[in-house]
């Protein structure tokens, strides 16, 4: 059994340093698994073994130029409409998961059980084979891991603001994050020497699919020391179905009361409206490099390596520029370069010479991560300041129900568009759209502290 350690004293840089490493652990999940290696696989292999979904073969793919390669959408249309289930599923979860844990007291034993689900879930996906008999399985498997994966990050957001001040929530905030791009790297490298080192088809598929059991084992690991040294906040000694008969009644009331704050509510609106392109931006962005650019593993992973770097290295340079101008200063800002480096990056053959298009969309690409890690970071340093102290988990839960609950809307606009308009970049046009209403609603949004 894992000790968790509980006390009343002040953290030290240790424990600072043990909470930020939870987003080192978790990071292979998504990196690995949701944004590019196994959503690939499953895009272009796993699903494509179904007749039903109508994918190009490999020769018909090797006799199509560029411009006509866009004509093979199921695979990302599969892919985009595999996601709409998990977000619905974790948007009604959070708020009434984090009441309870407001009501008893302690987080560390959430994050732990919602982990667990996500690591064992995820080990079930080296079994999905390419026979369409697994296509099913396998987004049931990430349904349940993307869920554990989420409200787990759900407990682990609400304890940052019990361990620094205000005046540091930025910084830490930051750190963590970009730690956490890095901790994508550092796994994506060591799945990219197992993968490129296989030297027959059976044995990429092998590889391929033991990079799940890399995420699990990553995730695990590096999440022990949050249990060991991590202060939790002492319990309130309330049974635990007492707290959930209490924390379903806070739910609601939590709610009406954040309706009743303009500011926070406005807030609220624009994360739920910019965090949906963020997410699908993460989650369709390999399938699309694959189909629509022909990329080849080497050529995604590389890329994946490039967006990881910039990303934290924006989130925690951009860490230190919270503390000093403020949270929503620094989502206007990622959201105007979102906007102005996604048009182009999504748009690159058309003005571009085929040879070139490919490399200038990474480019893109690597450039948009710079943003993209700070907008996310800046998100939860802001409600670490909103947030009422007796209340934190189920603020942040409201926070990840409004990062949820639309969330769908991403993948499920880019999956419809690309199949009415039979072309991928249009259909991935949405997600400029989402962080262009975002930016319009931040205008608006006041840095104010909520009631305590």
């Amino acid at each position: 059994m894992i000790p968790m350690t509980t006390t009343t004293q002040p953290p030290g840089r240790r424990a600072l340093w043990s909470w930020a490493l939870y987003d080192f652990a978790n990071s292979a999940f998504t990196t690995i698994v949701v944004s590019f290696i196994f959503a690939i696989y499953f895009a272009g292999t796993l699903a494509c073994s179904a007749e039903w979904a109508g994918c190009l073969t490999p020769e018909q793919e090797a006799e199509l130029s560029l411009a006509d390669r866009m004509s093979d959408t199921r695979g990302q249309a599969l892919w985009g409409y595999s996601q709409t289930f998990i977000t619905l599923l974790v948007a009604v979860l959070a708020p009434i998961f984090g009441a309870i844990s407001d009501l008893g007291g302690r987080r560390k034993p959430w994050i732990f059980v919602f982990s667990m689900i996500c690591i064992v879930a995820t080990v079930g996906l080296f079994f999905m084979r390419p026979e369409p008999v697994f296509i099913i399985p396998a987004i049931l498997l990430v349904a349940v891991a993307n869920a554990g994966f989420e409200l787990g990050i759900v407990f682990n957001n609400a304890m940052l603001p019990s361990l620094v001040g205000k005046e540091r929530v930025g910084r830490w905030s930051g750190w963590a994050w970009g730690i956490g791009y890095f901790g994508g790297l550092i796994s994506l490298v060591i799945c990219l020497v197992l993968v490129l080192g296989a030297e027959s088809d059976a044995q990429t598929l092998n590889a391929t699919l033991s990079t799940n059991l890399i995420v699990a084992v990553w995730f695990f690991v590096f999440m022990l020391p949050l249990f060991l040294f991590t202060p939790d906040q002492p319990g309130k000694g309330l049974p635990l179905g007492q707290a959930i008969s209490k924390g379903l009644q806070s739910v609601a009331q939590t709610g009406r009361k954040i309706l009743r704050q303009p500011n926070l509510r406005l807030f609220l609106f624009a994360r739920m409206i910019f965090n949906d392109g963020a997410i699908t931006l993460f989650a369709m962005g390999a399938t699309y490099a694959a189909l629509r650019h022909g990329m080849e593993l080497q050529q995604i992973i590389l890329f994946g390596i490039l967006l990881n770097v910039t990303a934290g290295v924006g989130a925690i340079v951009f860490g230190w520029i919270d503390d000093r101008i403020g949270p929503k200063l620094v989502i206007i800002i990622s959201l105007v370069f979102l906007i102005l480096l996604g048009v182009p990056g999504l748009t690159t053959p058309y003005w571009l010479p085929e040879s070139v298009a490919t490399w200038a969309f990474i480019g893109f690409g690597a450039a948009l991560g710079t943003f993209v890690g700070p907008l996310q970071s800046a998100g939860r340093s802001f409600m670490a300041r909103l947030a009422p102290e007796d209340q934190r988990a189920e603020y942040f839960g409201f926070l990840a129900l409004t990062g949820k609950a639309t969330t769908f809307l991403g993948p499920f606009a880019v999956a419809t568009v690309t199949i009415m308009t039979n072309n991928m970049d249009i259909g991935m046009m949405p997600i400029v759209v989402f962080f262009a209403v975002g930016l319009v609603l931040m205008f608006w949004v006041k840095e104010e502290a909520g009631p305590q």
